[in-house]
């Protein structure tokens, strides 16, 4: 993987490590807080998540945590993995910068970062589930080169919401 490191000036975008899985919970918690029919989880869940499954999260070999970071405090992330429903993909996950880091580049440098490891484990594309509806996400996400697939998924249990696939080849 490239190293993010200087993508965005005032901004460290690293992947995260193992020993840092209580700061990966607390911002996962903010995000959940703040954007939550963003993600297929809810505040709730997450908040009764045993520690064992994010040191999970954390430290799995077969997934990376690119996380931002500003003056010691984590303020975004996304992960990166095998997409279940796109074939020989690779997804993006649980995207979120905080409101006062919306705006300065950093998401584009969490998308870039997730991207340059999917690159080096050989996938030729990378896709992700956006909320259907949420404009400024898809507006985004077009922005980046992902297209509709015209696939739609649930949120999760229990929501009216969908989610609409999105996909991008890679170099």
């Amino acid at each position: 993987m490239a190293d993010p490191a200087d993508r965005v000036p005032g901004f460290a975008v690293r992947q995260l490590r193992p020993d840092e899985w209580q700061e990966l919970r607390d911002l996962r918690l903010r995000a959940l807080a703040d954007a939550p029919d963003a993600f297929g989880t809810t505040l709730e869940e997450d908040e009764r998540r045993p520690d064992t499954e994010w040191q999970a999260w954390a430290g799995n070999a077969d997934r990376v945590v690119i996380v931002a970071e500003r003056d010691g405090r984590l303020v975004g992330m996304a992960s990166g993995g095998r997409a279940p429903s796109l074939e020989r993909a690779a997804g993006l996950y649980s995207m979120w910068v905080e409101p006062a880091a919306r705006g300065t580049g950093v998401a584009e440098a969490i998308v870039a970062a997730v991207a340059d490891w999917a690159v080096a484990h050989d996938y030729p594309d990378i896709g992700l589930g956006v909320t259907a509806g949420n404009a400024r996400a898809i507006a985004f996400y077009e922005r980046l080169g992902f297209r509709d697939t015209g696939e739609r998924w649930p949120l999760r249990a229990g929501s009216a919401l969908v989610i609409q696939i999105m996909v991008r080849p890679l170099p």
